[in-house]
């Protein structure tokens, strides 16, 4: 499998014509032998059906990518639908942007308007199956002790369910004390699915709330697939890094049994939410900050638990991303962990202060990943953004046989 992601949602869209992205399509399909296409929300119709027609003449299967916890603006969310933190306050995203703003799983007025938004979706007709992104709870490797959520009134009801307080969770995360213990606890909890035989308090508390967000994004995205299902639609995941799935709520194992196939985003140079240079190195300066210890010595404890080389300093972590060995280990160890195929993310964009790409290196990341043997590649994010040269570089390193 071979996909490629086209026109994310921005003003831009509102520029092109139907001959600029065609063209731009062909191009790419001329370079590579693309086998999905994952078109963005809110295209304008014409350049939506354009896009559709040239990928069934190309042969590329046409899906809808689209955000779900996010929501897409054209659903106009309700801010009461946001996730709560311990201080039952609303937790904004990233930078404050709503395309990083999640609202909760289980609210079941969230629940009810995706499925109506995708039912109006699937009417259409045009989609051949859907890629389903921002399926998670926020990332909280930057301030783990207060942007872990959620703790709505639906939350706490599902939790009770299960036989979780989730007021006994908010009394042990404001607890934690700042010593080895609780950095310790905070990055096994956050960073392993390896939960501790003996774990005591207050570590077993923060486990078994991590495995509740587990359960609830798998249980939402049963609640979504369903009418997928009946339509005879594919339907394809977005997921993080296997070593940062537990902190978000994804689970590849019990995900697998909803999907067709899965995407990880396995971005070793991206200095923006999902990458992992700015997951770890988040994480390890919040637990530094927390618990009183170097951000050093805290490298060292995420390496030990996830069992990746990583950079030995958060400078080294932050400015070189993190190598190909490392990428090409995540991606093998989400494939095992999955039950459906597991396409590796590319990122090929380059975006100041965002990403730092250069040949090179993306030459050494696509030669570790052929070795892993994956069932493919995510070309990632946007087509549009994406020079056609680093194209070249994937068909040289992963179809040589087509020459030049």
């Amino acid at each position: 499998m071979l996909t490629i992601q086209y026109l994310e949602d921005s003003p831009a869209l509102l520029h092109l014509d139907r001959k600029q992205v065609v063209d731009r399509l062909r191009a790419a399909a001329d370079r590579l032998p693309f086998t999905h296409l994952l078109i963005g929300w809110n295209v304008p119709v014409p350049i939506l059906e354009a896009c559709c027609l040239e990928a069934g003449r190309l042969g590329m299967r046409f899906l809808a990518w689209q955000p779900l916890l996010t929501l897409d603006p054209d659903l106009q969310p309700d801010p009461q639908w946001r996730m709560v933190d311990m201080f039952d306050n609303r937790l904004v995203g990233y930078r404050g942007l709503p395309e990083f703003t999640f609202c909760c799983p289980n609210h079941p007025a969230v629940q009810e308007a995706l499925c109506r938004h995708l039912e109006k979706l699937v009417r259409l007709g045009l989609y051949q199956g859907f890629f389903l992104d921002r399926i998670r709870f926020p990332s909280p490797a930057g301030a783990p002790l207060t942007h872990l959520g959620c703790f709505c009134e639906y939350c706490q009801h599902r939790a009770r369910e299960v036989g979780l307080d989730l007021r006994r969770v908010k009394s042990v995360l404001g607890h934690l004390s700042g010593d080895e213990n609780t950095c310790t606890s905070l990055v096994k909890s956050l960073l392993s699915w390896e939960a501790d035989a003996d774990q005591a308090d207050p570590a077993q508390c923060l486990s078994q709330f991590l495995s509740f967000r587990n359960r609830s994004i798998h249980d939402f995205l049963a609640v979504i697939t369903p009418m997928l299902r009946e339509a005879g639609l594919e339907i394809g995941l977005d997921c993080y890094s296997p070593s940062l799935t537990r902190m978000v709520g994804q689970d590849l194992t019990s995900l697998s049994g909803l999907v067709d196939w899965i995407k990880l985003m396995t971005y070793a140079h991206t200095y923006a939410p999902a990458g992992l240079p700015f997951e770890l190195s988040g994480l390890a300066k919040s637990c530094a900050l927390t618990t009183g210890r170097a951000p050093t010595q805290v490298l060292r404890l995420m390496a030990d638990v996830t069992g990746l080389p990583l950079a030995q300093d958060l400078v080294s972590l932050e400015s070189r991303g993190l190598s190909s060995q490392v990428l090409a280990t995540e991606v093998a160890h989400g494939a095992r962990l999955a039950s459906v195929p597991v396409l590796a993310g590319v990122e090929l964009v380059d975006i100041p202060g965002v990403t730092r790409l250069n040949t090179r290196q993306i030459r050494s990341d696509l030669s570790a990943l052929q070795q892993t043997k994956i069932s493919g590649l995510s070309i990632s994010w946007d087509l549009l953004k994406i020079p056609l040269g680093r194209l070249d570089l994937v068909r040289q390193v992963f179809f040589p046989q087509s020459g030049d």
